[in-house]
């Protein structure tokens, strides 16, 4: 009789056990299920999608040989996607004479005859763009948290290519590349710095014997600093 009721004991507790493991084990699939397909970031601020944005640059060419190119403009954007926006940069400029070009100047200045090199500058920029955010992410600055980008950025346009001397003006087909990167201190103001490489067909500076080389392409890297207002000023939350 001990016997008997020893094996039905044993049968309800292995019984008991197949249940309680058949329970976890849906449980758990339940859990899988629910989160199956799910984003992996949830309430998501999108603070390029959907946007525009309206900014305004100053920006100046570097290891110039004869002329420093400076500039201001503005850029517009709208955001496709997270990843990819569309625009337009227009910007003017002006030169200012670099030390070698002051010390040619002199040196071939003669008593009351004054020689000056003719030169070129960057007078307007202009050209559709292309923007490619490989990367976006959170930082924490004073003891708060911003949002960064790093972007890179494509186009082709015109540029107006002012002349001095014996050098015309001329305007030149422009191909555009640059990196750069933006951090929003605010959820509609952002602060970028770009490196822009700006390809332009002109001749840099007349000979010392008084002729003109042809003109050609050549580089005209530019570091800007922007400040840029998004809208709409409050970010879309993606669920």
């Amino acid at each position: 009789m001990t016997t008997g009721r020893y094996g039905m004991l044993k049968r309800l507790l292995v019984a008991a056990c197949a249940l309680l493991t058949v329970s976890t084990t849906n449980t758990a699939l339940a859990e899988v299920d629910v989160l199956d397909g799910q984003p992996a970031i949830r309430n998501k601020q999108l603070f390029l999608e959907g946007r525009h944005s309206i900014s305004v640059f100053f920006g100046s060419t570097v290891n110039d040989e004869y002329v420093h190119n400076l500039a201001g403009g503005l850029t517009y954007r709208y955001f496709l996607e997270s990843w990819l926006g569309l625009g337009v940069d227009v910007a003017g400029g002006f030169g200012a004479d670099t030390s070698l070009t002051g010390k040619i100047n002199e040196q071939l200045s003669l008593g009351q005859q004054t020689f000056q090199l003719s030169t070129t500058t960057l007078r307007l920029l202009l050209n559709a763009a292309v923007e490619i955010i490989p990367f976006e992410g959170k930082f924490m600055i004073g003891g708060g948290e911003g949002r960064i980008d790093f972007h890179i950025t494509l186009g082709v346009g015109m540029a107006l290519v002012s002349g001095t001397g014996l050098i015309a003006d001329e305007i030149s087909i422009m191909p555009v590349a640059g990196v750069g990167f933006r951090f929003f201190p605010s959820k509609w103001i952002a602060i970028g710095f770009d490196a822009k490489d700006y390809i332009v067909q002109r001749t840099l500076a007349s000979s010392r014997n008084g002729s003109v080389p042809a003109s050609e392409f050549g580089n005209n890297w530019m570091l800007s600093l922007s400040v840029q207002f998004f809208f709409p000023t409050e970010p879309e939350i993606r669920p």
